[in-house]
């Protein structure tokens, strides 16, 4: 009897396209390729707020606010556990700021000084390009009086000063603390990558590369699971629909509702961005901007149509003065006052004063802080001089970024992978990995693996909260595999957290296909640009020029050392003012798709200018390129990332293998940079073919049937006499009760395998 309608694909779970699996960046251990700044801080100035290349208003905008919602129930059970964004007034661990000595210095001492009085316990994290600019801040901060115990600083290449609009937008993970990763100004690729590297370097936890671009003023979580942003999200995201846009949030955000507003005119605020007229203060109170008689009329219809709407969500709103008036320092057009850019930092609030300029400022102080007192009764609020700073279209909410502080007495822990639907062949190596917090700190962290789906557990190892972990996938066979991972705080306070779903381990053989070997031949890499998506949706071959034999070289094997110019990675010529970079990588796989159980794609290298780089494979059903979960076309990729540093993108693809390969069995896949001009980097592509022995098989003819018996006695009585007979065949395609063993307690479970089929 011949089971030739086993499916390993049918013991997989498959996520819905609206709750696929958020994937943590993977980076290589390869250094930054830039430590220095395009712009010469020092030279130049310091970069404003405003970007180098402002959006033009719309003059068909509507001045009235409306919201979008995301389609998925929020409490959908997901592989990764529950995302949410903490409100900036819930409770804070700390403050994020940058200092330069060119950039505005007083500014970043007044708040970390003011933030570090006696009485606190809350931390000032100070980002620093280089040691010297530590040893000019700890000088600064010292002399203003700040208690530097509570000072911790990091040095990481950046741009600017402008950490809340580059800065990471932290988010708890089932309770534990993660970041998402935006896109933000194209021209500041240090600052873009500033999130990811605090999260690997600093933070130690995971970094969702998350494929929208807006700024973290532009955005603010609230009550409810919603957040607020303007209309800028759409004019950053031309090809990103309204329903995508909200997708996205709420995925990588935990956003179920998004209120959008509309921007205040260019002339107003150079910006675009919330935080500059609107502050949430609580679940219940918001401060808005109410722009002084005189001011731009669209500016005044926008804050007073946004207090009405605020209201009508139950707020009770609180409106402060904001006006335009010539800078000294920027004389050439008017700046926008507003003390409406302030932060919270649990029971105080620092908000902007501007009285250091003379003339009517010290009366609009006096105003808002007679405001900010009645909207925020009981807290403390703080005005910080922000007079040197504002006519750079930002004041103090502009340059910090709260850190969340968790607060409860057990730890929080999230198994990230493997969550469930995992194929993995007995010996493989697998990345474990997990986010684990605690409100004082994590002293272990358990790994386990059970068999039969959480009756019993077998110890992989205990470690340190570093938040992965390569497993040697043990010798057996079972499709009610979970992994398990146990946390513990050094007040003996334990957490677990298990796989969503289950995973199989079956015994098999994995085949890897590298440029090392077959390269020109069966294997192929085509690269170029391409001038938008529309010449990419719906060809599978976009670009044209095949690589040269050195550069398939380069991408054979994963050794580059992280500068630019290494000579390692194969590097793309840089594309037009119009054009994109484009690389197709084409493999012929030797393997019946019947009996594939999984193909892995991994691509490592990255884009210049910390562009965003996306990962697709073609679906020869659909005709198109697609993430392998059922999307097709732009922004539907399996994985993408941006970033001044190799990083790997991955996709396993779990089953209807025929709908990805030709019937040559050729597998396409797109290494797509969606930012034009810049270069990639290209350091391996590679795709791995997992093969798994089906249960019973113990001939390894791939069939399980009545010529396995005689095999099966074998191994059962002579381990040994069976390795010489049937040499390559693993006995554990024998384990057919999944306890990791192959002995008398098989008989039964094989028999009925045999006579039935049911072999899992």
């Amino acid at each position: 009897m011949m089971m030739r309608g086993w499916s390993v694909a049918a013991v997989f779970f498959l996520c819905a396209p609206g709750l696929a699996q958020l994937r943590p960046v993977q980076l290589k251990g390869d250094g930054p390729i830039r430590t220095e700044s395009h712009w010469d801080e020092l030279r130049n100035g310091p970069l404003p707020r405003w970007r180098e290349v402002r959006p033009p208003d719309d003059p068909n905008e509507p001045l009235h606010p409306y919201s979008i919602s995301a389609p998925v129930s929020p409490l959908a059970a997901t592989p990764n556990g529950l995302i949410s964004s903490p409100p900036e007034y819930s409770p804070t661990r700390g403050v994020i700021f940058r200092y330069s000595s060119s950039a505005w210095p007083t500014v970043t001492r007044d708040c970390v000084v003011a933030l570090t009085q006696p009485g606190y316990d809350e931390i000032a994290y100070v980002i620093v390009s280089s040691t010297a600019q530590q040893t000019s801040a700890v000088s600064s901060f010292t002399a203003g009086g700040a208690d530097m115990s509570r000072v911790q600083f990091i040095i990481a290449p950046q741009d600017s000063i402008w950490a809340r609009d580059y800065g990471p937008h932290f988010i708890w993970q089932n309770g534990a603390l993660a970041l998402a990763d935006s896109h933000y100004y194209p021209a500041r690729p240090l600052d873009n990558f500033v999130p990811t590297q605090l999260a690997d370097q600093a933070f130690g936890m995971p970094a969702y590369a998350m494929d929208l671009y807006y700024s973290g003023g532009n955005f603010q979580p609230g009550p409810n699971r919603s957040g607020y942003i303007t209309t800028l999200i759409n004019t950053d995201n031309p090809n990103f629909s309204p329903e995508l846009i909200a997708e996205r949030y709420q995925k990588y955000q935990g956003i179920d509702t998004l209120h959008i507003f509309p921007r205040l005119p260019s002339s107003v605020d150079a910006t675009g961005h919330i935080d500059m007229w609107m502050y949430l203060i609580d679940d219940n109170s918001v401060f808005i901007s109410q722009f002084i008689p005189g001011s731009n009329a669209t500016a005044i219809s926008v804050t007073n149509n946004a207090a009405t709407y605020m209201q009508g969500l139950g707020f009770t709103v609180t409106r402060g003065p904001a006006l335009n008036a010539v800078h000294p320092d920027y004389p050439f057009a008017a700046s926008h006052f507003t003390y409406a850019n302030a932060f919270r930092v649990n029971n105080r609030i620092f908000i902007p004063s501007y009285g250091a300029g003379g003339g009517s400022y010290p009366t609009y102080d006096a105003q808002a802080l007679t405001a900010w007192q009645t909207a925020a009764p009981g807290v403390q609020i703080v005005p910080i001089n922000c007079w040197p700073i504002i006519s750079a279209a930002g004041a103090i909410h502009c340059i910090v970024m709260q850190v969340p502080r968790y607060t409860d007495e057990l730890p929080s822990a999230q198994l990230i992978s493997p969550s469930g639907g995992e194929l993995l062949v007995a010996g493989q190596t697998k990345r474990i990995s997990w986010v684990a917090t605690d409100n004082e700190q994590i002293d272990s962290v358990e790994l386990y693996y059970s068999l039969n789906d959480g009756a019993d557990w077998t110890l992989i190892t205990t470690t340190s909260n570093s938040g992965g972990y390569n497993w040697t996938v043990p010798n057996v066979s079972s499709s009610n595999v979970r992994v398990k991972v146990a946390v513990t705080d050094n007040e003996a306070n334990t957490i677990e957290n298990v796989s969503a779903n289950k995973l199989t381990i079956r015994p098999g053989q994995r085949t890897l296909y590298s440029f090392a070997t077959g390269a020109g031949v069966d294997r192929f890499a085509r690269g170029s640009s391409t001038a938008s998506w529309a010449n990419i949706n719906a060809s599978r071959l976009p670009v044209a020029t095949v690589l040269s034999a050195a550069n398939y070289t380069r991408i054979s094997t994963s050794n580059a050392t992280g500068t630019a110019s290494d000579t390692n990675r194969y590097i793309s010529s840089a594309p037009g003012s119009s054009s994109e970079s484009t690389h197709v990588f084409e493999f012929t796989i030797a393997e019946d798709p019947a009996r594939i159980a999984d193909i892995q794609v991994d691509w490592e290298g990255f884009a210049g200018n910390c562009t965003n780089v996306e990962l697709y494979v073609w679906d020869e059903t659909q005709g198109a390129w697609s993430d392998t979960t059922g999307l097709f076309g732009e922004n539907r990729s399996a994985d993408n990332f941006a970033g001044n540093r190799d990083a790997v993108l991955s996709v396993n693809i779990r089953e209807d293998f025929s709908r990805y390969l030709t019937a040559d069995g050729r597998l396409t896949v797109l290494a797509y940079a969606d930012r034009p001009s810049y270069a990639s980097y290209h350091d391996y592509v590679a795709v791995t073919v997992s093969v798994v022995t089906q249960p019973g098989d113990m001939n390894c003819d791939g069939f399980t049937n009545n010529f396995d018996i005689d095999a099966f006695v074998l191994a059962l009585l002579d381990p040994a006499g069976y390795a010489a007979a049937y040499p390559g065949c693993n006995p554990a395609a024998g384990d057919l009760n999944g306890d990791g063993l192959l002995n008398n307690f098989d008989i039964d479970p094989f028999v009925q395998c045999i006579l039935s089929g049911d072999c899992n």
